[in-house]
Formats: structure tokens, C-alpha cells, sequence
């Protein structure tokens, strides 16, 4: 495809040097969408590490603000009054707030925003149900020419938000390249479970470590779990680990870096991540992307019917679905993989090839385009 005669301007406070999952989906759009643009420019807050990860690619320049929030907004809003063409500007917005409305406050045309599903909720703040959500969100979110959402479930939180706002749901991809089967799995009968995740309460370990406590013993001493990540839950979930029956079979890995992950990943049988949700928290998983990065180095997955996961993990193409704290679905599902395991070598291969095929980041950045372009 020809590039167009448009710039893109990508605006994110969430970017390289930065890890969490806004700011790798922010690098994997700039990575895949600069074929379609005569130039991308990335407005993003001035932070330690490398800070330009780009070198290679010619056509994108990145413009700093100030670490402090009230002077990095402010600069924006200055950089975005006198941006140059804008009508030939496409700008994406990592989040709704303060991106977006930035954006709309600087008169930008053309603002698209990037939805993810904890910015949305209301949780137990009266300010965000009266007057952050109803107000300023649902405004910002109307403005936009289209709300690009991460999941169908982050799609419908846009909608109770706004239902005029212009929305489609997009599903999050992984690079198959990185994230991919690797010839390191040691085969000593045991079936190796792992959680990758920020070690936090809604995120389910404490479920999951009563559900393999729940098992008889006979399938409890072929299992291990093995837990990447750090939290505030961390030292809680340590204890538990530490007073349960399966003390010597759990192992804390800590924080795993994104270049040893896939590593990680192929050193196990199955994934497992619980997560909650809670009409009262503002906590909760919008997509989950961990569960991609597992299938795709070839892992079979288990995940809740939460949030955004359904979109994550397609039933019985290397994965499954249980329902939220469900400990007799899960403990039946541990069961049937234990006593047959060729169910897992089938799921291996299957997992594999759906993220290949579908859920990658080329194919995202190709949709991408069009929902911004139509």
C-alpha cells in the first residue's frame, strides 16, 4: 500500500522507556503504522532509559514535555495550537484523558482515541460517577472521530458513557516472532503451570492457589506453579503460598523482563490468570494481553469471563474459559488436562496457530488504519 499524503501524531504519556501495556501497544502502532504515513510524530513525556527506540525508522520524530504533569500538559496544549497542518494530521490518542482532550482543546480535527477499559470505570467515586464519567469523559468521547477499543467489553464501556460516541472494538495483537515456540521445555512428568501479571488481589492467585489446594492429592503432585511478577499483593500471596499444601511445588520468579518472557513462557505447560471483576472497583482486565503472548509461544491458556479476556481467548483454540471464582469448573478442567495431557499437545498447536494467523500485530495495525480511514 502507497503511503498518503497525512502525517500521524501519536499522543501518549505511556511510551518507550516506558513498560506497561499502553505504551507497548503505543510502540507497536508506531512500528506498524509508519508504511501508511508520510511522517509520524509521537508527543510523549520525557522520561530516563531510551528514550528514542526508532533510530531505524527515518519517518518518526519524538517531541518531549516536562516529567511534572501540570507543565507537561501545558507544553502540549502550546505544541498543539501551532501544529502545522492539521487538517492532514491524523492523531491518536493513547488515552481519553489527558490525550484526547488536549487534542480537542487545541482544535485538532481528526482526534481518534485508543480505549483500554480502567480509564472508564467509576468504581466508588462520586466525582467520576457525576461529573469526571457523565461530563468530561462523555464529552471528550463524543468529540472524537472514532473510539478505537481495545475489547467488545471496553467497547460497551465507551457506549454506557456515551452511546452517540463513534466506536469500534479492536483486539490487541503479539509479534509471533518473538513471542514463539522455543525447544527449552524440560519433560519431567510434571505439568508446569504458570501466571504471568502484576501481583495484584483482583487478579485471582489467591483463587487459584485454593483451587489447586482443592485438588486430591493424586493430581495435586503433578502439577507446579510458577509466578512472574511483582505488586502489593506479592508478600500476601507469599504467605498463603508459604501455610499451603503446595509450598514446594510454587516458585516466585519475580519481575521477567519483556526480551526473556518468551523464554519464560515455553519453560511451561499451560497459563492460568483469574482475573475479577467488580461493579465496585475500577480495576479490571480490559483485554489481557499475557494470554496472546502465551498462546503464541505455543502455551494453552485458561482465563475468566471477565472484562475483556473473552476477546483474548478463543474456546477450544488453545484455550478455555471459566467462570469468575469458579473453583469446581477449574478444579474438573485441571483434571481432564492431568489425566489426558494429549489434550494439551493438541491445544499447544492450536494456540499457536490463531495468534499467528489472526492475532498479530501486522494485522492490527492494517485494521487500524482502516477504522481511522473509513
Amino acid at each position: 500500500m502507497s503511503k498518503q499524503n497525512k502525517n500521524l501524531l501519536l499522543i501518549s504519556y505511556d511510551f518507550p522507556p516506558s513498560t506497561g501495556g499502553i505504551a507497548r501497544l503505543c510502540h507497536e502502532i508506531v512500528t506498524h503504522m509508519h508504511q501508511y504515513y508520510r511522517h509520524i510524530h509521537v508527543i510523549t513525556i520525557q522520561k530516563e532509559g531510551v528514550a528514542v527506540p526508532y533510530q531505524d525508522i527515518q519517518e518518526v520524530s519524538v517531541h518531549f514535555l516536562p516529567a511534572q504533569r501540570g507543565k507537561a500538559e501545558f507544553k502540549a496544549l502550546q505544541l498543539l495550537k501551532k501544529w502545522p497542518d492539521k487538517e492532514n494530521t491524523e492523531v491518536l490518542c493513547g488515552l481519553w484523558h489527558p490525550d484526547a482532550a488536549l487534542a480537542l482543546l487545541a482544535g485538532m480535527p481528526n482526534v481518534f482515541v485508543l480505549a483500554h477499559g480502567t480509564e472508564l470505570l467509576i468504581g466508588n467515586s462520586k466525582f467520576r460517577k457525576y461529573l469526571w464519567q457523565p461530563l468530561y469523559a462523555k464529552w471528550v468521547l463524543g468529540k472524537a472521530k472514532k473510539v478505537i477499543a481495545n475489547s467488545s467489553f471496553t467497547e460497551s464501556l465507551v457506549r454506557k458513557i456515551n452511546p452517540k460516541a463513534n466506536t469500534v472494538a479492536l483486539p490487541l495483537g503479539v509479534n509471533p516472532s518473538f513471542f514463539k515456540p522455543l525447544s527449552n521445555k524440560k519433560q519431567d512428568g510434571k505439568i508446569k503451570i504458570c501466571t504471568v501479571s502484576r501481583v495484584l488481589q483482583f487478579k485471582g492467585h489467591d483463587f487459584i492457589l485454593e483451587s489447586l489446594e482443592s485438588l486430591p492429592y493424586k493430581y495435586r503432585e503433578q502439577i507446579e506453579w510458577h509466578i512472574a511478577g511483582t505488586g502489593p499483593y506479592l508478600e500476601n500471596l507469599k504467605q498463603l503460598a508459604k501455610s499451603s499444601k503446595l509450598s514446594k511445588q510454587i516458585y516466585f520468579h519475580g519481575f521477567v523482563p519483556d526480551k526473556v518472557l518468551p523464554k519464560f513462557y515455553n519453560q511451561h505447560d499451560l497459563f492460568i490468570l483469574a482475573t475479577r471483576q467488580a461493579d465496585t472497583s475500577t480495576q479490571v482486565e480490559g483485554f489481557g494481553l499475557v494470554f496472546l503472548e502465551a498462546q503464541a509461544c505455543g502455551v494453552p491458556v485458561i482465563g475468566t469471563k471477565t472484562g475483556g479476556i473473552p476477546d483474548a481467548i478463543k474456546e477450544g483454540e488453545g484455550g478455555w474459559l471459566i467462570a469468575q471464582d469458579n473453583q469446581k469448573e477449574l478444579i474438573a478442567l485441571l483434571k481432564k488436562l492431568i489425566d489426558k495431557p494429549e489434550l494439551l499437545s493438541k491445544a499447544e498447536k492450536k494456540a499457536r496457530e490463531r495468534v499467528k494467523t489472526h492475532a498479530n500485530w501486522q494485522n492490527y495495525g492494517k485494521k487500524l488504519y482502516t477504522y481511522i480511514n473509513t
